[in-house]
């Protein structure tokens, strides 16, 4: 490098950190102001120290974030206050904080706060899962429960969810046949990804679903912590690079959707009206939805879709591993119901009391949405004694809720029995597990996602034959965690699937 060069570079990198240090200074005495102007007044919840600059940042810097919040709040209790740079943020942690936020003044707090994510991949938070509360949402929502998760619809897709799962044990099985390991979540992940797209848009293209694949994956690991949001001038020096990364994946988002909805548009217009109406179909035909909305509302269902529910099944397949014991109680109950002679279907569902025991507590003790989306004060209020200000943003840690002593007997262990003798339910009613949320924005696909998950979870125990690599054992199986938009299991659960039924019961299926 000529001397020149080496000159402007170092010019270059003096004018950067420069500007750097002036941001931040700028960024700490705005911080300043901020926060007294903000607090001079009012009671506000309990929280720890606070470090001059980011605040409570550091909390979040080391460990996983939904661990790190489950001690503060051992410590400062189940409603805490952190200043996370310039925004304030209110972490709820327990049942009674959580009905507060989601039931009681579900009214107050069921907004959302304008986020990186939301700007750059869901439609400038004109979806449904990044939207404000406004008419845009109320209109979003009345569209996804009526012309996507309505039961009648829900119904209608269970050809679809057979087929997707038998394609899926095939996969399986002619691994398996050949002595080969598979990955249980690229499985799962594979089979809801493809079955979500032909639910939305009737395509299953394998590149595509590829592609959508990628995109989900990389779409889960940015988390909800990305320091460009939360120091906001922070963000044209991009020092996470988190801002263009997402840029780009937005755009390879939009281009691929691109090409659907143009595929799509021309299909209508060549008047296929014998082809079946889908929920793509549906958006194109809304004059007050724009195409930037329809991508948005798209990727809330994709993602949602294809992600947590995989992942779910694995956290339940993982558990059952680690103790043998409920494998074969849930076993001998899918045998003493459906018997040897037929595959479970989704009818039997409902006569598997044991099988919805085991979801409800793979819901409980591994809610991958640990955190769900984070929540908006509309207007000032109090909570629990506490002045809460309007546009604050809140979580809620549904993560340390269904561990909470208080309200779980022996909380940290995988005991599907302790469902058999309650009526505590996963739906949003019992504020002790909430897997799916509750009030305004409750997950709209809970109901698909319930039997979806069950279903397989059936399906996998009764008809196939699961064992660990050899040399495993039960004690081998870890239940580490990865933390981004939703908690999946860190190590992948790599297994040797089989045939568990005779071949013929198969072949009639």
């Amino acid at each position: 490098m000529s001397k020149t060069s080496m000159e402007g570079l170092i010019a270059e990198f003096k004018s950067w950190s420069m500007h750097s240090v002036a941001a931040l200074v700028f960024l700490y005495i705005l911080l300043k102001d901020f926060k007294r102007i903000r607090h001079k007044s009012g009671r506000r919840p309990p929280g720890p120290p606070s470090l001059p600059l980011i605040g409570h940042f550091h909390h979040l810097l080391f460990g996983l974030p939904h661990h790190s919040l489950s001690k503060i709040a051992d410590k400062y209790g189940p409603i805490v206050w952190l200043d996370l740079g310039s925004v304030s943020v209110v972490v709820v942690s327990s049942s009674d904080m959580a009905r507060e936020i989601l039931k009681t003044q579900d009214h107050i707090f069921a907004s959302r706060p304008a986020v990186l994510l939301g700007d750059m991949l869901f439609a400038k938070g004109e979806d449904l899962l990044f939207s404000p509360l406004n008419d845009n949402f109320r209109l979003m929502r009345r569209v996804v429960s009526t012309q996507l998760f309505s039961q009648q619809r829900i119904d209608s897709f269970q050809d679809l969810r057979r087929e997707s799962a038998f394609k899926m044990m095939q996969t399986a099985f002619e691994e398996g046949h050949a002595n080969r390991h598979i990955s249980l979540s690229d499985l799962m992940h594979e089979q809801f990804m493809s079955m979500t797209t032909r639910m939305l848009y009737g395509m299953d293209g394998h590149a595509q679903t590829q592609q959508l694949l990628e995109i989900v994956r990389d779409l889960t690991h940015t988390g909800w912590f990305v320091i460009e949001e939360y120091f906001p001038l922070l963000k044209p020096f991009d020092p996470s690079g988190e801002v263009k990364r997402l840029k780009k994946l937005g755009q390879k988002y939009f281009d691929l959707m691109d090409s659907i909805i143009d595929q799509r548009l021309k299909e209508i217009s060549n008047s296929k009206s014998n082809r079946e109406e889908n929920f793509l179909d549906v958006l194109l035909a809304m004059s007050n939805f724009t195409r930037l909305q329809v991508k948005g509302l798209l990727l809330d269902n994709i993602f949602g879709g294809s992600d947590t529910s995989p992942d779910t099944i694995v956290w339940a397949i993982t558990e059952l591993l680690r103790h043998p014991n409920t494998m074969e109680r849930l076993q001998n109950e899918l045998d003493d119901v459906i018997g040897k002679e037929r595959l479970v279907e989704e009818a039997d569902l409902n006569k598997l009391e044991y099988l919805q025991a085991v979801v409800k507590e793979t819901l409980r003790l591994h809610p991958v949405g640990v955190l769900g989306t984070p929540h908006f004060s509309t207007e000032a209020t109090k909570v629990a004694g506490y002045d809460i200000p309007a546009s604050t943003r809140v979580m809620v840690n549904f993560y340390a809720i269904a561990r909470d002593p208080k309200v779980w007997e022996n909380p940290l262990k995988f005991d599907p029995s302790r469902f058999l003798i309650s009526p505590v339910d996963v739906k949003g009613q019992h504020y002790g597990v909430l897997p799916f949320s509750s009030g305004r924005r409750k997950c709209p696909g809970m109901n698909l996602a319930l039997v979806s998950v069950a279903y397989n979870i059936a399906l996998l125990v009764h008809a196939c034959s699961i064992s660990l690599p050899e040399g495993l054992t039960s004690l081998d199986v870890d239940v580490e965690e990865k933390f981004g938009l939703t908690v999946s299991k860190r190590n992948p659960l790599t297994l040797l699937i089989k045939r568990r039924l005779p071949s013929v019961v198969y072949a009639e299926a």
